[in-house]
């Protein structure tokens, strides 16, 4: 890009240029890929099913899934459960806020 360029006449490494320069560019999308693949993992719950045998072993959104019978439904334990499954996303998404909002403003800018 010409950014890289500018700053490889000014005389900088490839590793200046990539740790000050292009790293700081992607960091909200980075921010944003890792909390999806956070969520796409968090919730899996077809290949845990099909793989895990052992309750002990079962990952939260099978668990939950375990508290569903034919003619019984565990309505309090779904709901503790649910929202306990919740909070490691929310926390990370809080975590990886300010990149976010960085991404966000950063197409705003008129220049």
């Amino acid at each position: 890009s010409w950014l890289e360029n500018a700053v490889r006449v000014d005389g900088a490494s490839e590793g200046r240029i990539f740790f000050q320069i292009a790293l700081p560019m992607v960091t909200p999308s980075l921010a944003a890929l890792a909390l999806i693949l956070f969520l796409n993992a968090w919730n899996d719950y077809l290949w845990p099913l099909l793989v895990l045998s052992q309750k002990e072993m079962y990952t939260a959104p099978v668990a939950l899934g375990t508290l569903i019978g034919l003619t019984r439904v565990s309505w309090g334990g779904i709901m503790v459960g649910s929202v306990l499954m919740t909070a490691p996303f929310l926390v990370l998404f809080l975590l990886l806020q300010r990149y976010f909002v960085a991404g966000i403003t950063a197409g705003a800018v008129k220049e």
